[in-house]
C-alpha cells in the first residue's frame, strides 16, 4: 500500500505499510512545526517574553491583599486589637488587665495599593529585560534558520544515499550481463575461461559497495526521519531530484538584498549587548532613592472575618534610599561594565565570524558549481566510452579487462555526478544560511 499523505496531517492513522511522499518543502514545514529541538527554542523565547512583564513593578501599581486571624493573650496585641475594633472599654484600662489580659481573639482583612513614583533602578531593569527577550527570540530565529539548513542537509543526504544504491543496483546489473556475455563468448570459443571469472569478480565487489550504501541509505533515511519526529518505521519517499533547483538559491548569485544582518545570532548578540548597556545604568541606578506612594484600608472584628468591627485607612508617600552598601553598589557597577563590554566584544567576534562563514560559502558553491559541469561532462564522456568499450569487446577488439575498467569509471563518474549535485544544493543552503535567509 502506497499513499500520498501530507506530511504536517501525520497522525496515529499511519501505518508501517503506508509510505509518505515527502519534497523538501513539505520536510521543511514538517521540521518547523515538530522538531523537538526547535520547540524547546520556541518555549525558551515565549519564556523569555515574559521578563518584560514581572518588571513592570517598577512603573506599575501593585495591590496586596491580606487575611488574619488569631487569639493571644500578648498584652499589646490585645490592646491593639481592642482599639481597631473600636472596642476598648474603662475597664480594660486596669492595670491588672493591661498586663495580664484573657486570650482575645481578632480578624483583620486589607488592601495596600502601592505605586511607584520614580524607581530608577526598576526602569533600567525593564529596558534589560525587554532586552533579554529579544535576544532570546532572535537566538529562536537563528535555531529556525539552523534547523531549516539540517533538514535541507538531511533531505539532500537521504536522496544522495538512494541514488548511490540505484547508480550500484544499474552497474551491478551491467557486470552480470558482462558476465553473460563472457560465458557466451567462451561457449562459442572467442574467449577463454578467465573473462567470466573477472566478470564475476567485479560483480562480488560491486555487491559489497552496494551493502554499504544500503546501510548508509537506512541512516540517512532515519536521522532525516528523527529531524521530523517521525517513526522510524515510517517508509518515505523523496520526491525532490537531485538536480531540484541547484544553486537557485536567494543568495546564490550575491544578490544585493542578502545580508549578515539578517541573522538571528547576529541580532540576539546585538540585543545582549543593548541588555548589558542597560544593566550598568541599571546598577548606577540602584545607588539612587526610590520614591512611591501607597493607600492602605483594613477592617477588625473580634468574632469573624468581616463581622461588625471598624475600619481604618492610611494614605502617604515614602522615600527608600540605601547610600551606602559596604562596597556592593560600586562593585555592581563594575560587574555590569566589564559584562557590557564581554557582550559588545562577542559581537563584534560574531560579526567577523559571520563574514568569514558567508565567504567560505560562496566560494565552495562557486566550487560546487563547478565540479558539477564537470562531473556532467564527465558522465556523459562515460557513457559514451562504454558504447564503444562494449562493442570493442563483444568484435573481439579488446578484453574484459578493458571493458570492466570503462565500467568502473561509468560507475564512478554516475557516483561523482550525484554527489556534485549534492555538494551543490548544500552549498546553496550553507550560503542561505550564512546569509540568515532561513531564520524566522
Amino acid at each position: 500500500m502506497s499513499m500520498t499523505i501530507n506530511i504536517l496531517m501525520l497522525g496515529a492513522q499511519l501505518t508501517a505499510a503506508d509510505t509518505v511522499h515527502l519534497s523538501v518543502d513539505a520536510a521543511l514545514q514538517r521540521a518547523r512545526e515538530a522538531n523537538p529541538s526547535l520547540r524547546a527554542e520556541r518555549a525558551a523565547a515565549h519564556a523569555a517574553a515574559q521578563l518584560p512583564l514581572q518588571a513592570t513593578q517598577a512603573f506599575l501599581p501593585t495591590v496586596t491583599l491580606d487575611l488574619h486571624g488569631l487569639r493571644t493573650t500578648d498584652p499589646v496585641a490585645v490592646f491593639g486589637l481592642k482599639l481597631r475594633q473600636e472596642n476598648f472599654q474603662a475597664p480594660d484600662l486596669d492595670l491588672n488587665a493591661l498586663n495580664r489580659p484573657d486570650a482575645y481573639s481578632g480578624y483583620s482583612a486589607g488592601a495596600t495599593i502601592q505605586q511607584p513614583l520614580f524607581a530608577p533602578e526598576g526602569l533600567f531593569g525593564f529596558a534589560a529585560a525587554r532586552r533579554a527577550a529579544a535576544a532570546q527570540q532572535a537566538a529562536a530565529r537563528r535555531a529556525a534558520g539552523a534547523t531549516r539548513f539540517s533538514v535541507t542537509q538531511a533531505y539532500w543526504d537521504a536522496q544522495l544515499a538512494v541514488h548511490q544504491v540505484e547508480a550500484l543496483d544499474t552497474a551491478l546489473t551491467a557486470v552480470r550481463a558482462h558476465v553473460r556475455q563472457a560465458e557466451a563468448m567462451r561457449a562459442q570459443g572467442l574467449v577463454t575461461g578467465l573473462d567470466a571469472r573477472l566478470a564475476r569478480l567485479k560483480a562480488s565487489e560491486l555487491e559489497v559497495r552496494r551493502l554499504g550504501a544500503d546501510a548508509q541509505a537506512r541512516n540517512a533515511f532515519s536521522a532525516l526521519r528523527a529531524l521530523l519526529a517521525l517513526p522510524d518505521s515510517l517508509p518515505l519517499s523523496l520526491t525532490d531530484s537531485l538536480a531540484h533547483e541547484a544553486g537557485t538559491g536567494a543568495c546564490a548569485a550575491g544578490a544585493l538584498d542578502c545580508s549578515v544582518g539578517d541573522r538571528g545570532d547576529l541580532t540576539a548578540l546585538a540585543h545582549g549587548t543593548d541588555a548589558a548597556r542597560a544593566s550598568v545604568r541599571k546598577a548606577w541606578a540602584s545607588q539612587l532613592p526610590s520614591i512611591a506612594a501607597f493607600a492602605s484600608f483594613a477592617h477588625y472584628s473580634n468574632s469573624a472575618p468581616f463581622a461588625a468591627g471598624s475600619g481604618d485607612w492610611t494614605i502617604g508617600v515614602g522615600l527608600t534610599w540605601r547610600p551606602l552598601q559596604g562596597l556592593s553598589g560600586p562593585g555592581s557597577v563594575r560587574a555590569a561594565q566589564a559584562n557590557h563590554q564581554a557582550a559588545a566584544a562577542r559581537l563584534e567576534a560574531a560579526q567577523r565570524q559571520a563574514t568569514v562563514e558567508v565567504l567560505q560559502a560562496e566560494r565552495m558553491l562557486t566550487a560546487a558549481g563547478e565540479r558539477a559541469d564537470v562531473a556532467a561532462r564527465a558522465a556523459n564522456e562515460a557513457a559514451e566510452t562504454l558504447a564503444q568499450a562494449r562493442l570493442r569487446y563483444r568484435t573481439g577488439a579488446s578484453s574484459i579487462t578493458e571493458l570492466l575498467d570503462v565500467q568502473a569509471a561509468v560507475t564512478a563518474a554516475t557516483l561523482n555526478l550525484l554527489a556534485a549535485r549534492h555538494d551543490l544544493l548544500v552549498a546553496t543552503a550553507a550560503l542561505e544560511l550564512a546569509y540568515g535567509v532561513y531564520d524566522q
